[in-house]
């Protein structure tokens, strides 16, 4: 029976998502009651679209009861092992709970090519790692791909014992030394409370040399990403040092500003050879929401400004994003925008999915 022969709860689309590529599931592997690891079997002829950097992330879609899901999930993969990603299951999560669910293999998926700026830098000899829950997925990664000559000092939240992520395969790693934190579990060798920015302020002080470290990655919630970007900024480590991934977006950001405008745009979104053109008023939907229901099979993946899949350029013209959880300043400096946050700023603006 073939991947789309059979698809509980579905059936298989009409058509592929532009970028995306039917790929069979490998291997289940159950962590725990709440979190699946999926491995793929990539094709000989994808290989080399599939290469990725520690830390990237993939998007996956799945058809269930008939509605096209996509979500972006971290890669936790080593050298030489097959792309896999570990899902953790979410309160009425659909695409977590059906994943989490499965006993099988044969469900059909789709998936396209890595994507993500939260990379490891290869040329960094000390790294420090924070992360909580399934913000371990791509430091498991990196401490993976590390060299005999760089070491990793990761310090990990999570609820107890038993919703530890890949406890044994992160301890067999010489190069890494990690401090485990158990909200809601006292047990020996681990320290008990949530990782906050007070209990890190703690472990800087009893370790000065954290703060020589090359590269800083945070993984995880907005709370903890925000606590520890701000305990490392007061101990006067450089923006340029800290590498972020967020796992859930803050409900309230401020918006990247720019100019203010509220008459009509003229707008032209571009991919692949296909344009949309459309006239945007007001802040109501983003660039992405129109340009879809124009017609583009424009990419996406959360819609909340987090995983980057839906980066364009601005070639003409201007926008302004809601939030931004994902493009760096240069990118931003540069006229890369996010397109499930932007609306335009000025009276013309053509953007571009292909710089």
């Amino acid at each position: 029976m073939g991947i789309f022969d059979r698809f509980k709860k579905s059936e298989k689309p009409e058509a592929v998502s532009r970028g995306f590529h039917a790929i069979q599931v490998k291997e289940l592997t159950h962590l725990n009651k709440d979190a699946v690891q999926v491995s793929f079997d990539i094709p000989a002829d994808l290989q080399q679209e599939f290469t990725f950097v520690p830390g990237q992330y993939i998007n996956l879609e799945l058809l269930i009861n008939g509605k096209k899901e996509r979500r972006s999930y971290s890669i936790c993969s080593g050298p030489n092992e097959p792309i896999a990603v570990a899902v953790k299951r979410v309160d009425k999560g659909i695409v977590s709970n059906f994943l989490n669910d499965q006993s099988s293999t044969d469900f059909p998926i789709w998936i396209a090519k890595p994507e993500g700026n939260f990379k490891l830098d290869s040329v960094a000899k000390n790294i420090v790692c924070l992360a909580a829950g399934s913000g371990i997925t791509p430091m498991l990664s990196m401490a993976k791909h590390l060299s005999s000559a760089t070491k990793m000092h990761l310090f990990y939240g999570s609820q107890s014992k038993s919703t530890i992520l890949f406890e044994a395969e992160l301890a067999a790693l010489s190069s890494v030394e990690c401090t485990h934190f158990l909200s809601k579990e006292e047990a020996t060798g681990y320290e008990f409370g949530r990782l906050t920015k007070e209990r890190f302020t703690e472990k800087i002080k009893e370790n000065l040399q954290l703060l020589q470290a090359d590269a800083f990655y945070i993984c995880g919630p907005s709370g903890l990403v925000a606590d520890m970007q701000e305990c490392l900024s007061f101990f006067g480590v450089s923006k340029e040092k800290i590498h972020i991934e967020l796992f859930t977006a803050a409900e309230i950001q401020e918006a990247v500003t720019s100019n203010d405008f509220t008459g009509e745009s003229q707008v032209k979104v571009m991919i692949d050879g296909e344009t949309a053109s459309f006239t945007m008023k007001g802040e109501q939907h983003s660039v992405l929401e129109l340009a879809e229901k124009n017609g583009l099979d424009a990419p996406y993946s959360c819609r909340g400004g987090v995983c980057c899949s839906c980066r364009a350029k601005v070639l003409k013209g201007s926008a302004k994003m809601r939030s931004n959880f994902s493009l760096t300043d240069e990118e931003v400096k540069n006229g890369y925008i996010l397109t499930c946050q932007a609306f335009p700023t000025s009276s013309e603006l053509i953007v571009s999915f292909d710089e």
